[in-house]
């Protein structure tokens, strides 16, 4: 009976550490621009930076989409299309010093659904991250061009922040930081059922299909901060 209690304990320990953070399995040839995103996405609440050595590691590493950081041009295609052998369905982004729009189209013509630009800063990375995460692809705005990339034509304009009460705003700043419907409510000194209703009106707003992809659109929308 002890054994068994000790079991349920350590079950219950383990469910309550797990990062439920969006896990970004990240393939990168240069050990330095791997510590460099660990770093920048160290203490984000949506992402998690997780190191993966080959396509082969993805299912064991568990991550949600995969992220190349190729360091030359002839390794981007080998790299998507060892993802593609391993694990079809996987999103994929790629990262590349290349910024030859061609280059780009090619990259996801062989089954990248997103690519980054070397140079790109946290807020393009998250975007990307958020589009690709969602099923729609993500390319970098072309020189000259100051506004955001054209979304697919089935895809539905997420409404604005005056779109939502005060009360929604404040479950998504909670829902951010990792709160459980449970501790949200808590914290708003509302019922935990008023939590799920506000939950679900925002997934249908946010045009989503659960709580990670929610959080990451109102990051995306610029609606809570990333820390």
């Amino acid at each position: 009976m002890e054994k068994q209690v000790n079991t349920l304990q350590e079950q219950i320990r383990t469910a309550s550490s797990r990062d439920v953070r969006l896990q970004v399995g990240v393939m990168a040839g240069d050990p330095l621009r791997m510590l460099g995103l660990q770093a920048l996405f160290e203490d984000h609440t949506v992402i998690a930076i997780v190191p993966v050595a080959d396509a082969g590691a993805l299912q064991s590493s568990k991550a949600d989409l995969v992220w190349i950081v190729a360091q030359n041009a002839s390794q981007v295609f080998e790299a998507v299309r060892s993802v593609h052998t391993e694990q079809p369905a996987m999103r994929i982004i790629v990262m590349a010093a290349s910024e030859d729009r061609e280059f780009m189209e090619r990259v996801l013509r062989v089954g990248a659904h997103g690519y980054l630009k070397a140079t790109a800063d946290v807020a393009e990375m998250e975007e990307a991250i958020a589009r690709v995460y969602e099923g729609d692809t993500w390319m970098p705005v072309p020189a000259g061009n100051t506004s955001m990339p054209a979304l697919p034509a089935t895809e539905v304009a997420m409404p604005g922040p005056a779109a939502y009460t005060e009360r929604e705003l404040q479950v998504l700043s909670l829902l951010s930081a990792g709160q459980s419907n449970r501790e949200i409510a808590i914290s708003l000194r509302i019922e935990e059922r008023t939590v799920k209703s506000h939950v679900a009106r925002l997934l249908k707003k946010m045009g989503v299909k659960n709580r990670t992809a929610l959080t990451m659109q109102a990051i995306f929308q610029r609606l809570v901060g990333t820390s």
